[in-house]
């Protein structure tokens, strides 16, 4: 019975000190966009979501009600700067070049934007292999962004594509998953958020 109250004092003790650490600390102000579909064919809903949420987690905090970490920037906020920064640009900057202006019109930290580029599937029929039907599948996906601690803007992609007899890899939802999950990772989007945190 000692031990549960010792272990209750500790956790009592830890989240007060989180909480008195998250009081000083000023949070990170980070604008993640949802994902932006600029390819050919639409996915799925389902699919869609599926992409959203590893986003999500690449930028999770864990506790960060408690530690107050990090402060996502509403979406509606993150679309409206960047349409506002779009307009001021008329339209002779590429986007990538829009993350800075972006970010300091939002006061952003960090900003992360996903694109998926490339999406599509389909089926033709190969003479080569005695008329069997041959799966073409293709997704390409685009993680961009600034990061204000290395006053860098960042741009890494990432392509998948399948060109053979159908098999659950020739899935294209699978492959951008796949794709979205290097890009993540080739960006170092989840560093970005835990390097700060750790100052």
């Amino acid at each position: 019975m000692k031990k549960k109250y010792a272990l209750l004092g500790v956790l009592f003790l830890f989240i007060v000190s989180a909480q008195a650490l998250a009081a000083e600390r000023v949070p990170l102000r980070v604008a993640q966009f949802p994902l932006l579909v600029q390819s050919y064919m639409q996915p799925a809903q389902n699919v869609q979501d599926r992409l959203e949420k590893r986003i999500d987690r690449s930028l999770h905090v864990p506790l960060n009600g408690t530690l107050n970490a990090v402060y996502y920037i509403p979406e509606q906020e993150c679309l409206e700067a960047l349409e506002d920064v779009k307009n001021e640009a008329a339209g002779k900057e590429k986007l990538r070049d829009l993350m800075r202006p972006v970010a300091e019109k939002l006061n952003a930290d960090l900003v992360v934007l996903p694109l998926l580029t490339g999406y599509e599937q389909y089926e033709t029929m190969s003479w080569h292999r005695w008329g069997r039907h041959i799966t073409h599948s293709y997704a390409s996906v685009e993680i961009m962004g600034y990061d204000k601690a290395k006053d860098e803007v960042f741009r890494k992609s990432a392509t998948r594509q399948f060109h053979d007899e159908y098999s659950t890899q020739a899935d294209v939802s699978r492959l951008a998953y796949e794709a979205l999950e290097e890009a993540l990772q080739s960006a170092k989007v989840h560093e970005r958020v835990w390097i700060w945190r750790e100052r």
